[in-house]
């Protein structure tokens, strides 16, 4: 009886270590670089604040983001290449041919659900960023997150909450202006792994449990 209680108190120290480990894998930061083509000509101040609140919200999701401009001389250099696995682009264009003028951005996927290219339409954000409470760099941060969510997350990628709703109406805005509209939990590790698909799942981890049970 002795033996099976010190037995169990190794086994479980030991998958106390392997979980331990399981859970940084899991909740350390992912890493992506977005080359971004401003066609829009904007002021370089407006682009670094909207680059920041896009990167803010992605870092809140536990994925860190370098952005790369390429349409400034010396990174444009940097940018003339078939995007890597980690590597996506974001062109704003001034408008863009959609159904409705709602639509702030759209990004391309393929029909296996991956893709890495992404419009926003800065026209569009400009004039409803003009209420109340609600910038251009808040939006276009968040139209930017948005659409390259659709690039990390893949088809199927709206949520009923979040950064990722498909329509957003005034109460969504508002967080907007205030930066509260986030990634939701799934979404975020959905995100980092399809970025590291080594990572171990919390599902895994979860299945773990019963090892932590007393052994009689």
């Amino acid at each position: 009886m002795g033996f099976r209680r010190i037995l169990g108190t190794t086994a479980a120290a030991v998958v106390m270590l392997w979980a331990g480990s399981a859970y940084a894998q899991e909740f350390r930061a992912a890493h992506i670089k977005v080359l971004v083509l401003d066609s829009v000509k904007l002021p370089p101040a407006l682009l670094k604040r909207a680059e920041t609140e896009a990167g803010r919200l992605f870092r809140q999701a536990g994925i860190e983001i370098h952005w790369v401009n390429c349409s400034k001389p010396g990174d444009a250099d940097n940018c003339h290449h078939v995007p890597r696995a980690d590597e996506f682009m974001l062109h704003i264009v001034h408008d863009g041919r959609t159904q409705s003028d709602l639509v702030f951005g759209e990004a391309f996927l393929g029909e296996d659900g991956t893709g890495k290219y992404s419009d926003v339409f800065f026209d569009r954000i400009q004039e409803v960023a003009g209420d109340p409470g609600l910038g251009v760099v808040n939006l276009l941060g968040a139209v930017s997150a948005h659409e390259l969510g659709h690039l990390l997350l893949g088809t199927r990628s709206h949520s009923l909450v979040g950064i990722m709703e498909p329509v957003w109406a005034h109460e969504s805005l508002r967080r907007i202006g205030m930066g509260t509209l986030l990634f939701t939990q799934e979404q975020s590790q959905l995100m980092k792994r399809r970025l590291d698909p080594g990572r171990v799942s919390l599902a895994l981890r979860v299945a773990t449990r019963g090892v932590f049970e007393p052994l009689y």
